[in-house]
């Protein structure tokens, strides 16, 4: 009888730990859904990429003021200024702050330029109308502005005339410079720009002589774009 009861009082015993271990567990898995409810994600929100506002295609139309020149002409050079206008257009890509593609552009200019001689009449005459550019950007993105420089090659029509006789050439040479652009809204921007460019030395047939020239410009230019 005593090993009996000792078998039952053990049974006993057993059986509560059993049911007291789920038991015990519980309050500490509330505890857990409570501070899961409380703070459904306590994970820091992780920051979003830089966007690439700079990036696509874009064309545009510009207007500025050049002053142009030519040079070694008979020891002497003529110079004049003028309006010029015209389109744009290219396409970029960026990669983080840095900002960097491909651009083109065409336009006319009202240069026209003139030498007289000691007794006050016309010597030397010269003038350029059309002229082109292709060129690299490479920029810095200052949201909301772009800061950048350009560089490349450049070609521009350019015409002497003397007594009467005139001769024209396309003059290829280089353009650099750098300039700001704005981000007025998603797809519109505004820039500012200056160029230096040298189209390098053309021989004029003028008649009876032949005149090398050099010829090279300043320009200051703004314009207003569409990015597509």
């Amino acid at each position: 009888m005593e090993a009996m009861a000792l078998r039952l009082k053990t049974t006993m015993v057993l059986a509560t730990i059993a049911l007291a271990l789920p038991l015990a567990a519980m309050p500490a898995h509330a505890q857990d859904n409570a501070s899961e409810t409380a703070f459904p994600d306590s994970r820091i929100p992780e920051s979003a990429p830089p966007v690439a506002i700079w990036s696509g295609p874009y064309a545009g139309t510009f207007v500025g003021y050049n002053v142009s020149r030519f040079d070694n002409l008979r020891g002497a050079s003529i110079s004049g200024d003028g309006v010029a206008g015209g389109a744009y257009a290219g396409f970029n890509l960026q990669d983080g702050s840095l900002v960097y593609g491909v651009e083109g552009d065409v336009g006319g200019a009202g240069f026209d330029a003139t030498r007289r001689n000691a007794l006050g009449n016309l010597d030397l005459s010269g003038e350029s109308n059309v002229f082109g550019s292709l060129r690299g950007r490479v920029g810095v993105d200052v949201d909301p502005f772009l800061v950048y420089g350009t560089g490349g090659l450049a070609i521009a029509e350019t015409e002497l005339s003397l007594g009467g006789v005139s001769d024209s050439e396309a003059s290829v040479g280089y353009t650099i410079g750098a300039g700001v652009e704005a981000q007025v809204t998603d797809s519109i921007r505004t820039r500012l720009e200056y160029r230096y460019s040298d189209f390098g030395s053309s021989d004029y047939d003028l008649g009876r002589t032949s005149v090398s020239s050099g010829f090279d410009e300043h320009s200051v230019r703004a314009g207003v774009s569409l990015n597509f």
